[in-house]
């Protein structure tokens, strides 16, 4: 019997090693710091050397606005000048200066970028001549204003001629009278600009916070090279490598493929959220199909991004759909809701940039523009949100620890502030009543005295209260736990004692995993098998310091907490492991874990003295009762006592 081989492919996604977490770090601060030098590069070109208006919309130098896909096409006029010259929407052009020109000229790659650099050399798609080219470089590319003679075919099939003079004043006389000042018209497409901060912090949190996670990795690669590959760092990056030295990179193929990769990973984050699990397998078809966007654009590009993106958020509803209530569920609805969002905006940004090519007016196209931009960044804040809430919102306590401690600082401020004030004002009452204006600085320093004094009762009294509102559970593992063990102690055998312990752990700090281990032996695990605990056990030998032992990087049990009471022996450990979403436990979880050691371990020793006092009086009874029924034997009397 032939067995066919098939390879068993993993259930998820495996944590990056620390071999691969070497790889991944430079490729990441790279692109960290191509998001941050890109745009502000941009912005800085724009202001520094501004483009000419006329690069916004191909031919517009002379009055038309033509049409990318053929350059022959007149889409509508620019201004009043062509319109009154006679030039109609949908005329078409067949002669520059009476020299023909071929029926149908795409625009190339880069030729907006060529027409700045004044490098004129690139290759002709087919059906098309260097001489087209260089034919329409005065409708294209910014220069001497000189007239040109337009021969046109109109929709009617008729031809005439008509003479237009080159020059920048068309598209801002446009632009004025739709409202649009010229100066600003350089800026239309950067209406996404002030969501880049957030990007980034946004970035930085997924991949610092989460570093070994791929999917968060992932993700915040695919924020950073989207800032990278889209404008202004697109143009600054084209610029920059537009430079002779350089030519061999091609200008704007490096910006390109960096959007692209980062719409990549994007779509692979959004097919593997949250936990990098591979199922349905059909995912794995999807992501492997994902690199046909580096061999597409325009409309076919944005149709197939849509296309997977639909089919990704579709992904995410089915699997939340299967999972049941827990912190999985409420990351995939947050999840959902950032790339649902996301998807939905960014579908109509795209649509909307399809729809720009077929305005009919200046004022259509840049209202267009701008509303793509606008929709553009709402996706971005959409996701990010999204994410945020749902990688880090079940770290509670982080997020709760951000609120606390601004509370913190603000309500200490406030009282102090207030008390310095008020005695300092007292005190210089009393002063100037006392001694008129020779008051001097006494009062500033009594007011300042009387505040450092209250600074700690402040602090502490602040401190209790934002503790009971922010971390309730927390507390309630301080307080409540050590409470508990002190009734329970006395009456509950280990493994109950154990169990509450572990219970209010996963209440207070929200563990995936937990083991008690007394005397070497498991006694009661949540969240795992006997048999990992077991294994991690016997792989892990136990340290000689009998402090509570963190390590970050341990995919079972990053924290061990030992049980020892006082200077006693070591009883056993309490092991905690990370979060559902595999961060770590926060310092200030770490610090009650720390806290309920002593009260855990005391516990546990008195449980293991009753039980083992109660084994030796059970022992005893039953000696007792063997004597008891061997001198029954002896004197053969029967249980109602009367003599055989």
């Amino acid at each position: 019997m032939v067995t066919r081989f098939r390879p068993r492919l993993p259930e998820r996604i495996p944590d990056f090693s620390r071999r691969a977490l070497w790889l991944f770090r430079p490729i990441w601060f790279a692109a960290l710091l191509l998001a941050i030098v890109g745009p502000i590069g941009g912005v800085w070109l724009r202001l520094t050397a501004p483009s000419p208006n006329s690069s916004l919309i191909p031919g517009s130098r002379a009055g038309l606005a033509l049409d990318a896909e053929d350059l022959t096409r007149v889409r509508f006029t620019v201004g009043s000048a062509a319109a009154s010259a006679g030039v109609r929407a949908g005329d078409d052009i067949v002669a520059i200066d009476t020299i023909p020109i071929s029926a149908v000229v795409p625009e190339r790659p880069g030729d907006r970028l060529r027409c700045l650099s004044g490098n004129e050399e690139a290759a002709v798609p087919p059906g098309t001549t260097a001489l087209d080219y260089g034919l329409l470089a005065p409708l294209l590319c910014a220069g001497e204003d000189r007239p040109l003679l337009l021969t046109l075919r109109g929709t009617d099939g008729a031809r005439r001629n008509v003479e237009i003079l080159t020059g920048e004043n068309h598209i801002e006389q446009a632009a004025a009278a739709s409202g649009v000042p010229g100066r600003l018209l350089d800026f239309t497409d950067l209406a996404h600009l002030p969501v880049y901060p957030f990007l980034l912090a946004c970035a930085w949190f997924l991949c610092r916070r989460r570093e070994a996670d791929v999917e968060s990795s992932i993700v915040s690669l695919a924020i950073l090279l989207t800032m990278a590959g889209e404008q202004p760092s697109y143009n600054f990056l084209a610029t920059m490598l537009a430079q002779p030295a350089l030519q061999g990179l091609g200008a704007e193929a490096v910006p390109r493929l960096l959007y692209d990769l980062a719409n990549i990973l994007l779509l692979t984050g959004v097919l593997l959220f949250p936990f990098g699990r591979l199922r349905p397998r059909w995912v794995l078809a999807v992501i492997a199909a994902l690199p046909i966007l580096l061999f597409v654009g325009g409309n076919i590009y944005r149709m197939l991004f849509i296309a997977f993106m639909a089919i990704a958020v579709d992904t995410l509803f089915r699997r939340l759909r299967q999972t049941p209530q827990s912190d999985e569920r409420q990351q995939l609805k947050w999840a959902l809701f950032g790339f649902a969002g996301y998807a939905v905006m960014l579908g109509v940004s795209l649509t909307i940039d399809m729809l720009k090519n077929d305005a009919n007016g200046l004022g259509q196209q840049l209202a267009l523009e701008m509303t793509a931009g606008f929709t553009f960044a709402l996706a971005f804040l959409i996701l990010q949100s999204g994410l945020l809430i749902a990688l880090m919102k079940y770290r509670l306590y982080d997020a709760e620890a951000v609120i606390s401690r601004s509370i913190s600082v603000a309500l200490i401020t406030l009282i102090l502030g207030a008390a310095f004030a008020g005695v300092m004002e007292g005190v210089k009452e009393i002063i100037l009543r006392g001694f008129g204006q020779n008051a001097g600085s006494i009062a500033p320093i009594v007011g300042t005295a009387v505040s450092t004094i209250l600074v700690v009762p402040v602090y502490e009294r602040v401190q209790a209260w934002t503790e009971r509102r922010f971390h309730r559970k927390l507390v309630d593992l301080r307080q409540g736990l050590p409470e508990c063990l002190r009734d329970i102690r006395h009456f509950a055998p280990l493994r109950e004692v154990t169990s509450e312990v572990l219970k209010r752990i996963e209440s207070g700090v929200r563990p995936r995993r937990l083991a008690a281990v007394v005397d070497g032996k498991l006694v009661v695990a949540r969240g795992v098998s006997d048999e990992e605990v077991a294994s991690w056990l016997a792989a892990e030998p136990s340290p000689g310091d009998f402090s509570l032992q963190f390590d970050a990087v341990d995919k079972l049990f990053s924290i061990r907490i030992p049980l020892r009471a006082e200077e006693g022996p070591l009883l056993g450990w309490i092991l905690v492991g990370a979060r559902p979403d595999r961060s770590c436990l926060s310092s200030a979880e770490r610090d009650a874990l720390i806290e309920i050691m002593d009260p855990v371990a005391r516990a546990v020793r008195m449980v293991m003295k009753r039980e083992e006092r109660e084994r030796s009086v059970t022992a005893t009874l039953h000696g007792l009762q063997r004597q008891i029924d061997g001198l029954r034997e002896r004197l053969r009397i029967d249980r109602t006592g009367t003599a055989a």
